[in-house]
């Protein structure tokens, strides 16, 4: 059968630049990753016939499940400095711009990308690293796996986040006042307030004793819903009243940023290393302490998992 095979289709549009997508797949799950970024294209739901991913239109978000390295969302002016030199950093980082190389332990349940340093990252962060992340389908669970090495002699400063988004509304004849983020248990949690996504740093009441918040819900900004050292490791999304279609195990994530800005047609559940800079960070790269650091020749691996279950959402 199909699903037992991995292969690899050229994007038309991309051809130019050597750009590819990736399938993995199981009874339950076919997912799609682009070289691009290694990000997920589709995460699609065999029995019930649904895409669980966020479907990128670009009239309200363009990207499906960027990866954020080595910065979540942006710093300061989009810039920092190293050495006495001023270094411009993309949005979202260089991770989710770039082409990963597919490497050959690709399975028909496992795809392993690899980007690492160049050149032309050099010119925007001058640090030799390696980046690899695998994804992995065990039955009804997508396993997201990171493992950041540095390759040079100088530490390294860093962040780290995934940004997958899902669709909301799932099911024809919904909306998204429809649907809810969804705890295991009740859950009391100020947020960090994030404006131009940056960390603000005052604390803002949140969920008092509750399971579940629905998407209409006035408390909900424009900018992320920022939650620091979560305690309660699991968060999905669900139609009202229901059990979640999909959850977010934030493994060894310690924080996760929600992101459903009002009207979007989306809810984002990103789970992070570090979080957003600071809005009154030093521009200083080795001064901005909320990063991670790693010491020459140091290697960290994380690891998140997306869980589905589309019957519960039909």
């Amino acid at each position: 059968m199909l699903w037992l095979g991995i292969y690899i289709i050229l994007i038309n549009s991309f051809a130019s630049y050597g750009q590819k997508e990736i399938v993995i797949e199981n009874k339950s799950l076919k997912v799609t990753i682009s070289t691009k970024g290694a990000e997920l294209q589709s995460i699609y739901h065999r029995k019930t016939k649904s895409e669980i991913l966020w479907v990128g239109d670009s009239a309200y978000w363009g990207s499906r499940s960027p990866v954020m390295f080595p910065v979540n969302v942006r710093f300061k002016d989009d810039k920092y400095i190293y050495n006495a030199v001023s270094y411009e950093m993309p949005r979202m980082g260089l991770a989710a711009i770039n082409t990963f190389s597919a490497l050959p332990e690709n399975e028909s349940q496992k795809a392993v990308l690899a980007f690492e340093s160049s050149e032309q990252t050099m010119k925007y962060y001058p640090f030799h690293f390696y980046l690899e992340l695998s994804y992995e389908l065990l039955n009804n669970e997508l396993i997201n796996s990171f493992k950041i090495e540095n390759r040079g002699k100088d530490t390294m400063y860093f962040a780290l986040g995934g940004h997958p988004g899902f669709n909301c509304p799932l099911k024809n004849g919904l909306e998204r006042a429809d649907y809810q983020y969804v705890f295991p248990e009740k859950i009391n949690v100020d947020r960090i307030e994030i404006v131009n996504s940056l960390w603000q740093g005052n604390q803002i009441p949140f969920l008092r004793n509750e399971i579940r918040f629905q998407l209409n819900d006035s408390r909900i900004p424009n900018g992320g819903m920022f939650l620091q050292n979560l305690k309660n490791r699991q968060i999905g999304v669900a139609q009202k009243g229901k059990a979640p279609f999909v959850t977010v195990d934030l493994g060894d994530f310690p924080n996760v940023n929600l992101w459903s800005p009002p009207g979007m047609p989306f809810a984002c559940i990103e789970p992070m290393v570090s979080h957003h800079d600071i809005q009154n960070s030093p521009l200083a790269i080795e001064r901005k302490t909320h990063l991670e650091k790693l010491a020459p020749k140091e290697i960290k691996t994380y690891k998140y998992t997306i869980i589905v279950d589309g019957n519960k959402n039909r």
